[in-house]
């Protein structure tokens, strides 16, 4: 009796002991949950552009579990061929991987906010640096022609004022700069929309989809509500002005903007 009773007094001191160590494993991490620009409540699922409006693309975007997982990119150029490409994202505790439709390859690192420091897509290499988790600067190495790319090089500086795009200074070929000068209008930004006209300046031209996955830092505080171009005296090209109309659907996001460009109208359509 004496032995049985040992017997059942160490089968369940290892009980314990084996639920005590299976307690102090580590729960799996939790893969990446970028913030999406924008409240996150309705995000954006298709940008149309219409008018006279040259390099700029088309999008269709799909969600699941609030993380952008499929996107689809349409040039819009309407005296170009049409050049088209479907991303998928895959999320992990601490990366982010695409894979895309054609010979397009694309490879990112991320720094310690979880945004894209480093972009290759295929040999053309894209650096990108942060403050307050804004982007501020970025440089790019082209080496094949990709989403119609035709700068060498290029790169920018973007000032802020109060959460505002402020000033973006660009450059390409080491020519010299050209200035964006960003006046915000009254509208919040409350579904994060990257300023039309500007995505090449931005540093994302044909990859706009990772800024609305989150993996290229906040949205401007305020839609903007004009810019004014300055080019460098080389250019030989006159400086304008580019003013933006804004117009909400019943729930009061951002369904239409509007503005002059070249001389023509132009229009983008949003949905959510």
């Amino acid at each position: 009796m004496k032995l049985k009773f040992l017997n059942t007094a160490f089968s369940l001191a290892i009980a314990v002991l084996v639920a005590s160590c299976s307690s102090d494993e580590p729960a799996p991490a939790p893969n990446l949950q970028p913030h999406l620009p924008g409240n996150g409540s309705q995000p954006l699922k298709t940008i149309v552009h219409s008018g006279n409006i040259h390099g700029c693309y088309d999008w269709n975007f799909v969600y699941e579990n609030s993380r952008l997982t499929s996107a689809t990119g349409l040039l819009y150029n309407p005296t170009s061929v049409a050049v088209e490409y479907t991303s998928r994202l895959t999320y992990s505790p601490d990366t982010v991987g695409v894979s895309n439709t054609g010979d397009l390859v694309m490879k990112m690192t991320l720094n310690s906010d979880k945004l894209i420091e480093t972009l290759l897509v295929n040999k053309d290499e894209y650096r990108f640096v942060y403050s307050e988790g804004r982007l501020v600067a970025w440089d790019k190495t082209i080496k094949d022609l990709n989403f119609g790319a035709e700068a060498l090089h290029a790169r920018a500086t973007i000032e802020y004022h109060d959460g505002d795009i402020a000033t973006i200074t660009y450059s390409e070929n080491n020519d010299d700069p050209s200035y964006y000068r960003c006046t915000p209008s009254t509208f919040y930004n409350t579904n994060g929309l990257l300023p039309e006209t500007l995505s090449k300046q931005m540093g994302c031209f044909g990859f706009e989809h990772l800024y609305y996955a989150g993996l290229l830092g906040k949205a401007t505080k305020h839609l903007v509500k004009s810019i004014q171009v300055d080019y460098p005296d080389e250019a030989k090209k006159d400086d304008f002005t580019v003013d933006f109309n804004y117009s909400t659907n019943k729930e009061d996001h951002i369904q239409l903007c509007t503005f002059i460009l070249n001389g023509e109208a132009a229009s983008v359509n949003y949905t959510y």
